[in-house]
């Protein structure tokens, strides 16, 4: 009978070092359901952004000639001008205090 009781200790011994590794399961599906919708949700944003693209490019489309040329250069306008202006003064405090350039 000696062999039963060694038989039963190793199985318990071996039932509570299992016992953990059953406990983390569902986290890493925790983990990966998270990192789907993580993926779900860049994949919505970057529609929306190819969708107000396209929206963009047919508002263009649907002006007259002469009033694309005065969007073009009024964009070419504010582009230029806006080029060199300096970023507002709360970012720049916020750079210098936490020191990122």
């Amino acid at each position: 009978m000696p062999g039963i009781k060694s038989f039963r200790y190793y199985t318990v011994i071996a039932l509570i070092l299992l016992l953990p590794l059953s406990s983390c399961g569902p986290q890493y599906k925790a983990a990966r359901a998270e990192r789907q919708t993580e993926r779900k949700a860049e994949k919505r944003r970057i529609e929306g952004e190819k969708a107000m693209q396209r929206a963009k490019e047919k508002h263009v489309k649907s002006q007259s000639k002469d009033t694309r040329k005065r969007m073009k250069e009024t964009r070419k306008r504010s582009e230029r001008l806006n080029k060199h202006r300096k970023p507002p003064f709360y970012v720049r405090w916020y750079n210098a205090i936490f020191r990122r350039r």
